[in-house]
């Protein structure tokens, strides 16, 4: 019918969200250089589209999954595979990001364990200085290494998780082809916008609230065909999809602990099939929830106790030990922000304990235990069903 259309857009007014756990990082490695920097929506990126295309897909990505949330991007040319640029772009953000993706175009099988181990030696310098932050990890892969990937449970890097998943049929597939040779960019920027849009305590996986699926891109003008809606069509960064494995095979891809996209029957959609991080299973922080919300912790107890570094601390002058009194102010304002933490569903529980028989006027030091109860994550359930002449 002939008449004047109107096409409502959203993201004008640039609305961010509050509170920092959203706040997050990107790097590329393999692209122009992009100097550090703030961006807080995609639009702010696209003078890189022709020099650094893979930076401004994983930001679009970014945004697209968790519209007004902060992110930090940076781009260089080469990696030395020490990172070193993540400790800079943290200083920027003033020890702010939470969690970063690191996509670099030279990875390839053999190197992911080194390099995991190289990002968990990084996370671990800045958790030292109470600016935790989570890693993800994505490159190009070749023909057959997702079969023959290696298991990530085996390593020991609890704050480093590796992305394997790859839009197949939309702008990811299209950047993995445009040089008439195969190599993938991964979807790292939607699993970096999931993990920033889920609050500390829940699962990238969670089915309610983390469907990949939203929108297409609009066609280049040299593509011959449509997009597909990004990551309706999911597959693996060798641009194999995953409706080429058998459950077995997916499977075991999963059991070594990689995070890719998959489907459910019965729902529309595409999902994460978990929040994996490189390290044996019975580790208390094997997904990232676990150690986003332990990092949150330490952000906010610091934050309290910090001011009191340096500070007087009365002792018993019988005992020479800490007034039980000084201890229980202490526990005090750690139970403050702690209590913030259940009251937004964060935790289940927690319990701060300062043992008073601490010599403080000979060592100067006390100690403070922590104890977090942690909210539980539904990975699986198993329903019985039966027929019966009667219930």
């Amino acid at each position: 019918m002939n008449g004047v259309k109107f096409i409502r857009e959203n993201g004008g007014l640039a609305r961010q969200l509050s509170g920092n756990d959203h706040i997050s990082g990107l790097i590329v490695y393999g692209e122009s250089d992009v100097p550090r920097r703030l961006v807080l929506s995609a639009s702010e990126v696209e003078e890189f589209a022709l020099n650094s295309p893979v930076l401004v897909y994983h930001v679009q990505e970014f945004f697209r999954i968790n519209e007004g949330a902060k992110l930090y991007i940076q781009s260089r040319l080469m990696a030395d595979w020490m990172y070193t640029e993540i400790k800079s772009l943290q200083n920027l953000a003033e020890g702010n990001i939470r969690q970063i993706a690191i996509y670099d175009t030279s990875l390839s099988m053999g190197m992911i364990n080194s390099n995991v181990s190289n990002l968990q030696q990084v996370a671990v310098e800045l958790s030292n200085q109470n600016i935790p932050l989570s890693i993800l990890l994505a490159g190009p892969l070749m023909e057959n290494d997702i079969p023959a990937l290696s298991d990530l449970h085996n390593l020991n890097a609890d704050r480093v998780s590796v992305v394997v998943g790859q839009d197949i049929g939309g702008k990811g597939d299209y950047l993995s082809r445009r040089n008439g040779i195969y190599r993938g960019v991964s979807c790292i920027g939607a699993v970096l916008g999931a993990v920033s849009k889920a609050k500390v305590q829940e699962s990238i996986g969670w089915v309610e609230k983390q469907n990949l699926v939203s929108t297409a891109y609009p066609k280049p003008i040299e593509a011959t065909t449509e997009m597909a809606r990004e990551l309706d069509v999911l597959g693996f960064s060798d641009g194999t999809k995953i409706s080429d494995y058998t459950p077995a095979q997916l499977q075991s891809i999963h059991e070594k602990g990689y995070i890719f996209g998959t489907k459910y029957t019965g729902i529309a959609g595409s999902y994460l099939n978990d929040s994996f991080t490189a390290t044996k299973l019975t580790s208390d922080f094997a997904y990232i929830e676990n150690n986003r919300t332990v990092d949150k912790a330490i952000r906010e107890v610091n934050k309290v106790l910090l001011p009191k570094v340096s500070g007087p601390a009365y002792v018993d002058p019988d005992t020479g030990k800490i007034q039980a009194s000084t201890a229980s102010a202490l526990e005090s304002i750690c139970d403050d922000v702690l209590d913030q933490m259940v009251r937004n569903g964060e935790l289940s529980g927690y319990k701060v304990v300062i043992n008073p028989d601490q010599p403080i006027l000979k060592t100067s030091k006390l100690e403070v235990v922590l104890r977090l109860v942690p909210v539980g994550t539904l990975r699986e359930i198993t329903v019985k069903i039966g027929l019966t002449l009667q219930k």
